[in-house]
């Protein structure tokens, strides 16, 4: 199958295994529905995108976790392990990050919509805050000290690159819905002016255009970004900021069907640092913030047939789970491979819809998709489910959430 990676995901004398564990197995004894993760892939993940950076990079290089995909604190005490540094985007996030142990130094939280109590939380808990707009700096004035460092988000006034317009974050707008994020590339400027007159220290200047991006073209309308922001950075250098890290943000996306490409990592690596290289721009660090892309098919989400049946000569599969728990299908109707544990060797031969227990008809994990015809006590498998899954579950119809093991 595409998506077998070797002690990982595999299939094995007909049933799918996850970090060498029969995923069938391990659904029964620890209940359904149930979020598995394997912390290897995770680890295997992070070690090649950092590395492969940094073997471009003639600066420090940060990785900044976006926590926001899976804040389990088992994946984030495994990231602080493996040298992550945090990007949070609430002070909930924040404050869990440091109860997983990282130092506040090593979080940085870049929000939008800030609100006052928001700000005051984060200032007292020590922790950087990357400014999302002038309404903020303006406010920060009555909340934050003299002297207290801060980044600005700029928006680089070119076309944002995503999988799905809800998850473009650059540009004037995004399916005729306005952007709501960051400060103008040309308000940049007065930003900074701004916040050095009320006695804070400029020391980041930041970017963010969208989310799974994949594709060579999408990579290239980011590296045209790359140019907009070292620039600008150049300028906030001329006017006495004294730069500390630039951070080109997250973005980079993974397969979730057979036809799209792997993410260009070696070319997104190499591109990116040859133009910060040629900029000569003065900073001490080179920022990142992958979230996806570190732990997306790391995880499966474990659930039970509970109810076949026909209805107008449609096969439908109910499970005991719905868009509570996984939303992804529903709000950017996105695409997830489903696989049946104890039959993953079998041929696809029936056109099967996947519905949810939950009282919307729109809680279907997946529409007339061929199979191995299912029977009620099967364990379905939902693949790359390690990002925005648990993280954007709710108790909607009052249900209870998944578990959660890291293998």
């Amino acid at each position: 199958m595409w998506w077998e990676i070797p002690n990982h995901l595999e299939v094995k004398n007909g049933e799918l295994h996850i970090a060498n564990a029969p995923a069938a197995e391990t659904a029964r004894h620890f209940g359904t529905p149930l979020y598995v993760y394997n912390e290897k892939r995770i680890a295997d993940v992070y070690r090649r995108f950092s590395e492969t950076i940094e073997k471009y990079a003639q600066k420090k290089v940060r990785i900044h976790y976006a926590m926001k995909a899976n804040s389990n604190e088992g994946i984030l005490r495994l990231l602080r392990r493996e040298g992550a540094w945090i990007d949070a985007v609430s002070p909930e996030e924040a404050r869990k990050a440091l109860e997983a142990g990282f130092p506040k130094d090593k979080i940085l939280f870049t929000g939008t919509s800030v609100s006052n109590n928001d700000m005051k939380q984060l200032v007292e808990l020590g922790i950087r805050i990357n400014v999302d707009s002038l309404s903020q700096v303006r406010r920060l004035r009555n909340i934050a000290p003299a002297g207290t460092e801060l980044s600005l988000r700029m928006d680089p006034g070119i076309t944002g690159a995503s999988g799905h317009w809800k998850t473009m974050t650059a540009g004037r707008e995004s399916h005729g819905l306005p952007i709501k994020f960051s400060i103008p590339e040309s308000g940049v400027i007065t930003a900074a002016q701004l916040a050095r007159d009320y006695g804070f220290r400029v020391v980041g200047l930041h970017e963010h255009i969208g989310s799974n991006w994949r594709t060579d073209e999408e990579v290239n309308e980011f590296l045209q970004t790359v140019d907009v922001v070292l620039e600008k950075a150049k300028q906030l250098t001329a006017m006495g900021c004294e730069l500390e890290f630039v951070s080109f943000g997250g973005g980079p996306g993974v397969r979730y069907m057979e036809n799209h490409p792997e993410f260009p990592l070696e070319r997104y690596a190499e591109e990116t640092c040859r133009k910060v290289a040629a900029s000569g721009i003065e900073c001490e660090a080179l920022c990142f913030e992958p979230g996806r892309y570190l732990v997306a098919d790391s995880g499966l989400l474990l659930m039970e047939v509970v109810d076949v049946k026909e209805r107008y000569g449609d096969v439908i599969a109910g499970v005991n789970s719905g868009f509570n728990h996984l939303i992804r299908p529903v709000l950017y109707d996105a695409h997830h491979e489903i696989i049946n544990c104890t039959k993953a060797g079998e041929k696809a031969d029936t056109v099967v819809t996947v519905a949810g227990n939950l009282c919307e008809t729109g809680d279907v994990f997946a529409a007339k998709r061929v199979m191995p015809k299912p029977e009620e006590g099967d364990i379905l498998a939902v693949h790359n489910a390690g990002a925005y899954g648990f993280s954007m579950a709710s108790h909607y119809n009052l249900r209870s959430l998944p578990q959660e093991v890291l293998l």
